[in-house]
């Protein structure tokens, strides 16, 4: 037994050791989390959407989120020994971030548990190993309390949503996002939940009319464009005004605020 202790000392001492302590981050909520995890001081640099919290903005920039408006050598400029993206977006960087010795970790966040483990993996790549376990610990604790009101809950009891994350097409969220967890948890149920191979689908407007939402989520849009489109005035949310704007910012981040969005969604399901 001692000697597994003294080789476990020794593993986490090294792991510390090559903790990384320059990072450029390009995913907004990988931004968030190295901010919650106090590590917001090994940020190098950032993207021009990493905006929160507040003091990222002082962090200078490497351009846009995608690989149109980034380059490898202004992210090199930085001397990185970690870029932190995410996947689907930020793959192609892969090639080169090996060529130049930098570690590369793309996030994939598609549940809360996946948010709580890359929040405890940054911990341990930053050295902020407690931060991150009491950061996780909190934010478990409020999902328990917020599950604890909603278990119970039938399906006929759960309010159907809509949660329309564009319009032209029309585009919403699958069983595999994240987003379609939270209403669950948050007391719902997504109109569109049988959709298994696609996080974020392109539905038809026929589709969402004869699935007749009870609340519809807006993360972008207006309310009243909504209520004026053709047909939906028939559907009951229009009938009931459970239409909502949030702000998309805490709702389609995988990151430290998705708790936040959980009780926000609670309170508009009631």
């Amino acid at each position: 037994m001692k000697k597994i202790i003294l080789f476990l000392t020794c593993f986490f001492t090294a792991l510390a050791a090559f903790a990384a302590d320059r990072i450029v981050v390009l995913s907004p909520s990988g931004c968030e989390i190295l901010f919650a995890i106090g590590a917001g001081d090994k940020i190098a640099a950032r993207t021009d959407f990493c905006n929160f919290p507040m003091e990222a903005e002082n962090i200078k920039s490497v351009g846009g989120f995608d690989g149109k408006t980034l380059s490898i050598e202004t992210i090199v400029s930085y001397e990185p020994d970690l870029v932190y993206g995410s996947k689907g977006m930020h793959d192609f960087l892969k090639e080169s971030c090996d060529q130049f010795g930098i570690e590369l970790f793309l996030s994939s966040a598609d549940s809360v548990q996946d948010v709580f483990d890359e929040i405890s993996l940054m911990g341990t790549k930053t050295g902020c190993e407690k931060n991150a376990e009491k950061l996780v610990s909190e934010m478990k604790a409020g999902f328990e309390k917020l599950q604890k009101k909603t278990a119970k809950l039938s399906d006929k009891k759960r309010k159907s949503v809509y949660w329309e994350t564009w319009n032209a097409p029309f585009m919403s969220v699958g069983s595999t996002s994240f987003i379609n967890e939270l209403i669950h948890i948050s007391g719902g149920k997504n109109i569109f939940a049988d959709i298994t191979d696609q996080a974020y689908p392109m539905v038809s407007e026929e589709s969402i009319l004869a699935r007749n939402p009870q609340v519809i989520i807006l993360p972008f849009g207006d309310i009243s464009e909504v209520s004026n489109r053709n047909g939906w005035q028939y559907l009951s949310a229009v009938k009931n005004k459970k239409i909502y704007n949030v702000n998309d910012d805490i709702f389609s981040r995988p990151g430290p605020r998705i708790l936040e969005a959980a009780e926000t969604l609670s309170e508009l399901l009631k």
